[in-house]
């Protein structure tokens, strides 16, 4: 007996999105998770700076992802404002997908939505990418209670 590919692919599926779910899901969740997966498919193939998508699968796993979109990262240590709205506008392109085909979105953008907004922020807090603030960083200090800033509310 040999390792194939096909346990390579398994096994790499197993690690990203955990072991495949029995999950009952009715025809219309699948029908949402498989748009919502191909418009991220389609937005990457559009966007210039976006990751090249390495597969899609809406085969529910047990880290409770119902689909995923596995990218092959590219090998780039800096990043413009423009190459990381690309990022933004791929990642939130699922959302846009389930709005366009259903009229109405679902919770299945979570994830999607807590990268895209914890990018944002480090265009701004750490990287100086906002024409308001200006080219000043304000990175997280994971000594500061909660509600503190170092910044003034006008600023924000």
């Amino acid at each position: 007996e040999s390792v194939t590919l096909e346990d390579f692919e398994k096994a790499t599926d197993r690690i990203i999105g955990g072991l495949e779910s029995n999950k009952i899901m009715s025809e219309e969740e699948k029908s949402i998770v498989a748009h919502h997966e191909a418009g991220h498919a389609v937005a990457g193939w559009f966007l210039e700076h976006a990751d090249p998508l390495l597969k899609v699968t809406i085969i529910p796993r047990t880290s409770g992802a119902l689909g995923y979109a596995q990218y092959l990262p590219k090998e780039v240590f800096l990043r413009t404002e423009e190459q990381i709205m690309h990022i933004v506008k791929m990642a939130l392109a699922g959302r846009a997908a389930e709005e366009v085909f259903f009229g109405r979105v679902t919770t299945g953008a979570s994830d999607d939505l807590r990268r895209v907004t914890q990018l944002v922020y480090s265009t701004i807090q750490v990287y100086g990418m906002n024409s308001r603030v200006g080219q000043l960083a304000f990175p997280k200090d994971p000594n500061e209670m909660p509600g503190d800033k170092p910044y003034s509310d006008a600023t924000s």
